[in-house]
């Protein structure tokens, strides 16, 4: 959010998750989600530090060290707008935060029109698993919950996962197989990391030849940290999304175009 606001030259310190866009790279990193490395924190002697609302910890112990915090929510849609205003209207950006937002949700639009009045199938998101040992167990879905459910929603889908007790609910292959959705979206960071090539990660849905998605060949493989962290880039997966749920609504309007 703070290089996609024009404020990348101001910051000075980020997470260990941070890899996008590439100049974070060079930036020094200060610890993790649940680690934050506080010596790290205070020796670059920030203005403002940035956290998630699920900080809490975190915020109490930076504030007893005396440095200015600015938490900002992260778990919707409305959230992710939420989160460029605030930090926008506090770091002097906020013609760029209007911006961003306004296009951020004329895109959603053109993206939500596409797909009304069509059947909606039932999608299942997986959001993490391991994927070098090639065993489908320990899967992690998006439930009803949470942000991926409402994406799922905006793409003109159904979550096949009903239960909204657990925002990300660990499955096995059994659990996958009772569902049986239509739809399955694979999530996966990248494939440059790991031993598997894309084809190798999809493919391991051929272990559950029953499964109607694998069957009716509706496995999608997504590739890219856009999709699993809600960011101004969600718009991106909204949009792959969309298109993978509803590829012949997508060629219409493009022939139209």
């Amino acid at each position: 959010m703070l290089f996609a606001l024009g404020l990348g030259d101001r910051v000075v310190g980020v997470s260990s998750y941070c890899d996008y866009p590439p100049a974070v790279h060079a930036i020094p990193k200060v610890g993790g989600y649940y680690d934050p490395n506080y010596e790290a924190i205070v020796a670059l002697e920030p203005d403002l530090t940035i956290l998630l609302t699920s900080h809490r910890e975190i915020k109490t112990e930076l504030d007893q060290l005396g440095i200015r915090t600015l938490t900002t929510p992260h778990e919707t849609v409305q959230d992710v707008h939420e989160a460029i205003r605030l930090i926008g209207s506090t770091c002097g950006a906020e013609s760029a935060a209007d911006s961003i937002s306004r296009a951020i949700a004329a895109r959603s639009q053109i993206a939500r029109r596409a797909v009304e009045g069509g059947e909606r199938p039932r999608v299942l998101v997986c959001i993490g698993r391991d994927t070098e040992s090639g065993q489908l167990a320990g899967m992690y879905m998006a439930g009803r919950d949470g942000f991926y459910d409402e994406l799922i929603r905006l793409a003109g889908g159904v979550n096949a996962y009903e239960d909204e007790t657990v925002a990300y609910p660990q499955l096995s292959a059994e659990g996958v197989l009772q569902l049986n959705p239509d739809i399955l979206i694979d999530l996966v960071g990248d494939t440059v990391s790991g031993t598997k090539s894309a084809d190798e990660i999809k493919g391991q849905w051929q272990q559950l030849p029953m499964l109607s998605a694998v069957r009716n060949n509706r496995v999608h493989l997504v590739v890219g940290y856009h999709a699993l962290r809600p960011g101004p880039r969600y718009i991106e997966f909204l949009e792959q999304l969309a298109a993978l749920l509803h590829p012949d609504a997508f060629l219409e309007s493009a022939a139209r175009d």
